[in-house]
């Protein structure tokens, strides 16, 4: 786990492990990020993978984002794991 999240991280863009934006953190409840997905990775199927491995819901725009899924936080990034 890189950290708990902080209101800090709001607004920081969401990428996986080899640098697709997936979306940005839009709120930060309890040490966890939520992640509101952005439709131009849902185009290319990497945010299909990504949701799966997460266990996140395909209905929903906002998903929740444990620590433990993310490599590294910085001031504007957010880097998951690879899944």
């Amino acid at each position: 786990m890189a950290r708990e999240f902080t209101d800090d991280d709001r607004g920081s863009t969401v990428l996986d492990h080899e640098g697709t934006e997936l979306g940005s953190v839009t709120d930060v409840r309890d040490g966890r990020a939520h992640v509101k997905t952005d439709d131009t990775a849902s185009e290319s199927g990497v945010l299909d993978e990504i949701k799966s491995a997460l266990g996140w819901d395909d209905g929903d725009d906002t998903h929740e984002l444990r620590g433990d899924d993310v490599e590294t936080i910085n001031d504007t990034e957010v880097r998951l794991k690879r899944m």
